[in-house]
């Protein structure tokens, strides 16, 4: 065997080891954060939960795009502070880990889905999920064409336009590659009803920016419930108004005792 064969030889196991130690690292990370793999249902449409935690202020969030725009990578991130750039093909997978928003403690929940095709989209994220965070790579157009469908399969399912949402652009740090421009986005996001932000899982630096998201999607979270919670009370206090002038009317009312001598 001459030299240059050998040297290549080499490289190719080289580059082999250091993917096996990629993929163990991966794996570790997966069980550190104590990862829930789930399994749909034959239509898709519910999930196997695990068992929660005492915290009462739960937020399921799904995380859904194309493949390769990052979501795993934006997840682990943010629960590990820590970047790894290749990952294995993404399963379903529930990430559960507790963090504070406004001094209270919320349990989130975090779907890391597979890369939706027009054929891989499953109802049962958009039935499990409370809110969503859609994620698209500033480097693939393609990526950013398909948000406003899953925008729209969400909506179907939920049976409304009022989704919970924030539009995310992965992989700002590659400018040089960009097809998508940060206006383009920012009228895509008005148009879909939700906030927009551009980050990189790969920059260190955006650790604080990617934790911003999830607490964004907790706090849209908590506000549309004191909304729900809110207007369910007011039509309760009204319902229970407009039965007692019913009884008024109807001569229903409770005659007052009086005291006998």
């Amino acid at each position: 065997m001459d030299s240059l064969s050998y040297n290549f030889n080499i490289r190719s196991y080289q580059i082999y080891l250091f993917k096996v130690l990629v993929i163990t690292s991966v794996e570790k990370i997966q069980i550190r954060v104590q990862t829930v793999i789930i399994r749909m249902s034959s239509n898709g449409s519910r999930f196997n939960r695990g068992n929660g935690s005492d915290i009462k202020d739960v937020c399921k969030i799904a995380i859904v795009g194309c493949a390769g725009v990052g979501k795993t990578a934006i997840t682990v991130r943010y629960l590990t502070k820590r970047f790894i750039g290749e990952y294995c093909p993404t399963l379903e997978r529930i990430y559960k880990c507790s963090c504070k928003v406004d001094d209270d403690d919320v349990r989130l929940e975090i779907l890391d889905t597979a890369g939706q095709s027009k054929d891989a989209w499953k109802d049962g994220y958009a039935y499990w999920a409370d809110c969503f965070m859609f994620v698209y790579s500033i480097t693939d157009r393609q990526s950013f064409d398909e948000i406003i469908r899953l925008k729209r399969l969400v909506e179907q399912v939920k049976n409304s336009t009022s989704v919970i949402g924030i539009l995310v652009g992965n992989k700002c740090d590659l400018l040089h590659d960009r097809q998508v421009p940060a206006n383009e986005a920012t009228e895509l996001a008005d148009e879909i009803g939700c906030q927009f932000c551009e980050v990189s899982a790969a920059d260190w630096t955006d650790v604080a920016s990617i934790k911003n998201l999830f607490k964004t999607l907790v706090k849209d979270l908590r506000k549309t419930r004191t909304v729900k919670e809110g207007r369910q009370r007011k039509q309760s206090s009204s319902v229970k108004f407009k039965q007692a002038i019913q009884k008024v009317i109807s001569g229903k009312t409770p005659a007052k005792r009086t005291l006998s001598a």
